[in-house]
């Protein structure tokens, strides 16, 4: 059973001085050291939200950088094609030309080898006429 006597009051006394001095010794910097590491925590939240921020302008920036360099690119891969195709339609012009020029020689001097072979064989031609009459008739035609 619990008794109430002089020994109570002791009993509270020390027990509000360990309080006390728990708090003042314990408990107090215990709470600093938190408040303090909430507030280092909540800065680095703020600097957490800052790079954020700027990395989604920075992803931007890169993105429309890329869609311009990407655009350029097929800008330039279209002046080179249409580069390409005039000069090879040139190219095609030039060796067109050459090859008309070619034939309209060839053609010359097949031309000209036609008629010589005629001449020649006209001149053959009586010749061989003379003489397949000179077999036929047996003689000599004048």
């Amino acid at each position: 059973m619990i008794d109430i006597d002089w020994t109570l009051i002791v009993q509270i006394f020390n027990f509000l001085l360990l309080v006390y001095l728990l708090n003042l010794v314990l408990f107090r910097p215990l709470r600093q050291g938190l408040k303090h590491r909430q507030s280092v925590i909540d800065g680095y939240e703020g600097d957490i939200a800052k790079l954020a921020v700027e990395e989604q302008g920075l992803l931007a920036e890169v993105e429309g950088r890329l869609t311009d360099a990407r655009r350029e690119g097929l800008s330039q891969r279209e002046a080179l094609r249409l580069e390409g195709s005039q000069a090879e339609a040139s190219l095609l012009e030039q060796v067109k030309k050459e090859v008309d020029a070619e034939w309209a020689q060839v053609s010359e001097k097949i031309k000209s080898d036609v008629a010589k072979a005629r001449e020649a064989l006209a001149a053959q031609a009586q010749e061989f006429a003379r003489g397949l009459a000179a077999k036929l008739v047996g003689r000599e035609l004048s």
